[in-house]
């Protein structure tokens, strides 16, 4: 049985429904269009609105071009538009209840995805774990995250436009989350790739840490750009989009196509040399990120924020096993110039060597040396600094696999459907072809009850897992999240 819901916001009322005893609030709005002179500059507040909003329906995600990830998540025709800083909320509670709240940031490179899209719907998280799930869109792309330091001096305009979305919808949660049955002083921040990266750089951001209770990194991007790399970014952009540096009338008045083509263009350039580099991203000395995020928590800025973090065994083979002609290269030689090119040769020197025995073709020892440089290492760097400071951490590594020999194993991404335990939402998606249903929802179970967990007491243990040991440097100890859940020492 359907029927509406409705809460009350700062801002006015919102409708949504309730199906089954979860209610669900889609394109609420957190902040002002940022269509017109609000392009490229901070996001502002929604005025208010009279009467009750319709918020039955899925929003927009923000304009984007194709993802090299559609390939390996599968994809699903999505609506797009500027007008997207909104946000989704799943709740299982009725509005005087107080529980913990789940605040997600989606992955994408900055570039790609949106909260509003079946991937990660949170319903069956909220309803099964007794938790409050928002997903939240932010600004992409150039729209998000170009860097224009003379128009921003000029006033109007503000760098690290994604971070301040996100840091606002926060402040939107802190503020009205009560009135969907969640608790303000409860709420975890989490978010898988960009979306990890984006959880480190709020904890590093002082007013949005005293918003947070538990964080969950998953796969974090943890990369930031220098001034003088997003300079070099924006000057190529200007050039493809056929705008002067920095004329910020023109670039606001350019059609958003042209925009995506011209970001698109810039990233494929950058590719091309084989640079991992990504484009669009948080600038160090921007708003809310004045030196890197992942440096900021490594220092202890968090330190008094229990956390869970952890990547996938084989995050690398979602972008090198769509390379046929990679995948059947049988010579050795390949692997040096191009863990060399990918910048991730030297950070790869001390992997540790049962990933290289795991490796049965030189593209799959080319994926366990990226896995360990680009998301493993830093990961552990991240919880080695935070518990070292006093903060306390839990650690995990996702190793299952839908078949031993799966093209894609354990790749990045594949976590998702198990945190969520949507996997029926999903498209077909080539990362889960050939899985046993029963082995998929056994660790579905697991995983999504362990992040709920976390979200509830601030620790993952649940009856379903062996012990969850702290990590230390010390300790090392590592979740493996797999068929047979355990604990290893690292």
């Amino acid at each position: 049985m359907t029927r509406e819901a409705i809460a009350q916001t700062t801002t006015g009322a919102v409708r949504g429904i309730e199906t089954d005893g979860l209610k669900t609030f889609r394109a609420v709005p957190y902040a002002a269009p940022p269509l017109g002179d609000l392009r490229f500059s901070a996001p502002a507040p929604h005025p208010p609105w009279s009467g009750v909003r319709d918020c039955t329906k899925p929003g927009a995600s923000a304009p984007q071009g194709p993802s090299r990830l559609d390939a390996v998540m599968g994809i699903l025709p999505f609506e797009q538009s500027e007008d997207c800083l909104t946000l989704t909320v799943w709740t299982p509670a009725p509005t005087n209840e107080k529980l913990p709240v789940i605040y997600w940031l989606h992955g994408g490179a900055y570039q790609s995805g949106g909260a509003h899209q079946a991937f990660y719907d949170g319903g069956n998280l909220a309803r099964a774990c007794n938790v409050v799930v928002v997903g939240v869109n932010y600004r992409l792309g150039a729209l998000g995250y170009l860097y224009l330091p003379e128009a921003e001096a000029a006033g109007g305009v503000a760098a690290n436009r994604g971070l301040l979305d996100q840091m606002l919808a926060l402040r939107w949660v802190s503020d009205n989350i009560a009135a969907f049955g969640g608790d303000p002083a409860r709420v975890t921040i989490c978010g898988q790739s960009a979306g990890g990266g984006s959880v480190l750089a709020l904890l590093a951001d002082p007013a949005s840490r005293a918003l947070v209770a538990h964080a969950i990194p998953m796969s974090a991007s943890t990369g930031s750009l220098s001034v003088e790399r997003a300079n070099e970014i924006s000057t190529r952009f200007c050039e493809f989009a056929g705008v002067p540096r920095n004329d910020i009338a023109k670039l606001r008045s350019l059609p958003v196509d042209a925009i995506v083509k011209a970001q698109r263009a810039v990233q494929m350039e950058i590719a091309a040399k084989g640079d991992r580099t990504i484009a669009y991203q948080n600038v160090i000395t921007g708003p809310g990120c004045p030196l890197n995020p992942a440096s900021a928590v490594i220092k202890g800025a968090a330190r008094t924020i229990p956390m869970l973090i952890g990547s996938t065994l084989d995050e690398g083979h979602a972008w090198l096993a769509q390379d046929d002609k990679l995948v059947a290269e049988t010579g050795k030689s390949v692997i040096k110039p191009a863990a060399e090119a990918g910048g991730y040769a030297k950070a790869a020197e001390d992997l540790p060597a049962e990933r290289i025995t795991l490796a049965k073709k030189p593209w799959q020892v080319l994926s366990a040396m990226m896995t360990w440089a680009v998301f493993e290492k830093p990961s552990r760097k991240v919880a080695d600094g935070h518990t070292t400071n006093g903060g306390t951490a839990y650690v995990y590594r996702f190793e299952w696999r839908p078949t031993p020999d799966a093209r894609f194993g354990a790749c990045h991404c594949i976590e998702l459907p198990f945190m969520f335990d949507n996997l029926d939402l999903w498209p077909p998606a080539a990362m889960m072809q050939g899985h046993d249903l029963a082995s998929y929802r056994e660790l579905a179970t697991r995983m999504r009850d362990a992040w709920g967990a976390f979200a509830h007491t601030g620790t993952p243990s649940t009856p379903s897992l062996p012990e969850w040991p702290r990590w230390t440097k010390e300790s090392r100890a590592c979740m493996i999240l797999d068929d047979t859940c355990r604990i290893v020492r690292e």
